[in-house]
């Protein structure tokens, strides 16, 4: 009798290890490249946090970021011309920072926003470029 409780007992915590839920951590890459590759447009840029958006022109600057970990960075007229801006970008998750080196150009930017639909990219490293960032999927235009 004693057996059989120590053994219903150890056929309970195994079955108990062998059936639970396996957790991962959230790659973010994947909003940001979809999977593949995926077309971000500047959507605007603000000065301050709390500065009015000022918006940018449809397509007037596109990021091209792709699972292999390159980016493009250009408007459409560059795109056709190809002479785009090529680089490379890591996402650092528990920082939730992001970086991209472009030439010599390194940028490092703070994750405000992070969804689907609409990236708030708050400048940490680099010159010649907004203090925030608004980047959307590529829309139709109107």
């Amino acid at each position: 009798m004693k057996s059989n409780w120590y053994f219903s007992l150890i056929l309970l915590l195994l079955s108990a290890c062998i059936n639970g839920e396996q957790t991962f951590t959230a790659d973010h890459t994947h909003w940001l490249s979809g999977g593949n590759s995926k077309v971000w447009m500047l959507k605007g840029t603000q000065q301050l946090k709390y500065d009015e958006l000022h918006q940018s022109n449809w397509g007037e600057i596109l990021f091209v970021f792709y699972l292999t970990g390159e980016v493009l960075v250009g408007s459409f007229s560059d795109f056709d011309k190809g002479v785009y801006d090529k680089g490379h970008f890591k996402f650092h998750e528990k920082k939730e920072q992001l970086s991209i080196q472009v030439g010599k150009e390194k940028w490092v930017f703070k994750l405000k926003s992070l969804d689907a639909d609409h990236l708030v990219l708050e400048k940490r490293q680099g010159g010649n470029i907004a203090p925030y960032l608004h980047l959307v999927p590529l829309p139709l235009p109107h």
